[in-house]
């Protein structure tokens, strides 16, 4: 039978600093039988154990390696981060470790993937992920994207692994492929014109999503420079575009000013009279060109309700395309209309006339051909000639961004 000792002169002593403490406590030398010296332990160990600081087994140091260490290592790594990244590439970033983390979890639960734990993965491990995304079909972009995440985190804990990767697995390792998608066809910016036509006086919602759709591919402009700005952007006397929520504003990037096409001009003119209306009955405050009519002071559009906008379009018309296009489409028009490839970079926001020309457009082959046939018969081009790029001209950095 255990006996509990009790050491009254201590119980005393509490007592005597506050009414609360017991008149008794229980001391170091009355334990219970799976605590303190009768507790296994180690060979070796006479440590005293954390549990109530008696000697027995000593507990381990918590660590990263709980239920989910991948998110848990994740989180770590974007709050190191902080501020290098914007608000919407943190959360971009988050989503994705989140799928990950969701798809390797199910790897090591079916016994394809030794470890969730970021600290003890292998460029085994490594291998195992980017196998598994090559063999559900996943483009080889986005799985660079994934690699280039997974580089970032284990990087930050110190664990080479992808590196050996890339190393040992070459043939595995998925490789970013640089092209320019094609821009909209003439006919189908003609159609979306004249569907936008159509489109009744009082109907908010398709008003405004044609209103981004067009000022979108009659300016050259971004989401975040369509999504951030305000009414005040838009001139409607010069029909200039003032981006000032650029790319990398807080950075590199710096504000500048865009014409627009005259085929957003009617739409445009009529959304506005709308908007007016609607401002002054919902939320007298909002200054956003595009609001968001539920909030009641800045109340801009999220980045997916943009896109959501540019879904209404898609579906009444039928032509599939995303925002990224109708920028694509606003440089290869001015392109085809004979206006310089610097002219055409600058309005796009770009530093360098190799980002314009490598991710969104050319000059058309058959336009350059007609050029040089007309150079060689003696005939003067009606456009501006085109000039080589000089140093000059590639390393300015007066205006925002890389794409």
């Amino acid at each position: 039978m255990q006996v509990w000792k009790t050491d009254s002169s201590v119980g005393n002593k509490l007592s005597s600093i506050s009414g609360n403490y017991p008149t008794t406590i229980i001391t170091q030398d009355s334990v219970h039988p799976s605590e303190g010296s009768n507790a296994k332990r180690k060979p070796g160990n006479s440590d005293p154990s954390v549990v109530k600081h008696k000697p027995g087994r000593k507990r381990k140091g918590r660590n990263m390696a709980g239920r989910y260490p991948f998110l848990a290592w994740a989180n770590k790594y974007l709050e190191a981060v902080g501020n290098n990244y914007s608000e919407n590439t943190r959360k971009e970033h988050a989503r994705r470790y989140r799928r990950m983390n969701k798809e390797m979890t199910m790897l090591v639960e079916k016994g394809k993937m030794a470890t969730l734990n970021p600290e003890k993965m292998t460029a085994k491990e490594v291998l195992d992920f980017m196998g598994y995304l090559r063999t559900k079909g996943v483009k080889e972009t986005e799985r660079c994207h994934d690699l280039s995440a997974l580089k970032n985190l284990l990087a930050f804990i110190g664990n080479p692994a992808v590196e050996q990767f890339k190393v040992r697995y070459k043939t595995m390792v998925p490789k970013r492929r640089q092209g320019r998608y094609p821009p909209m066809k003439g006919t189908d910016l003609d159609f979306i014109v004249r569907a936008s036509e159509k489109v009744s006086d009082d109907d908010w919602r398709m008003l405004q999503a044609y209103s981004v759709v067009l000022l979108s591919m009659s300016a050259g402009l971004r989401n975040k420079e369509i999504r951030l700005s305000d009414v005040d952007d838009l001139d409607t006397e010069e029909w200039m575009f003032h981006a000032r929520r650029v790319k990398g504003e807080a950075t590199y990037g710096q504000a500048r000013d865009v014409p627009i096409r005259p085929e957003a001009h009617r739409i445009l003119t009529r959304y506005l009279n709308l908007r007016e209306e609607k401002v002054a009955q919902i939320c007298p405050n909002n200054n956003a060109l595009f609001p968001a009519l539920r909030d009641k002071e800045d109340g801009y559009y999220a980045a997916n309700s943009l896109q959501k906008l540019k879904t209404l379009v898609e579906k009444d018309t039928g032509i599939k395309f995303d925002l990224r296009k109708c920028r694509r489409t606003f440089g290869q028009l001015a392109l085809d209309e004979d206006l310089s490839i610097e002219s055409v970079s600058v309005l796009m926001g770009h530093s360098t006339t190799k980002t314009t020309e490598n991710n969104y457009c050319r000059r058309k082959q058959d336009l350059a051909i007609r050029e040089a046939q007309m150079i060689w018969n003696g005939k003067k081009p009606s456009g501006p000639q085109p000039v080589a790029k000089t140093p000059q001209i590639e390393s300015k950095f007066e205006v925002s961004g890389y794409a």
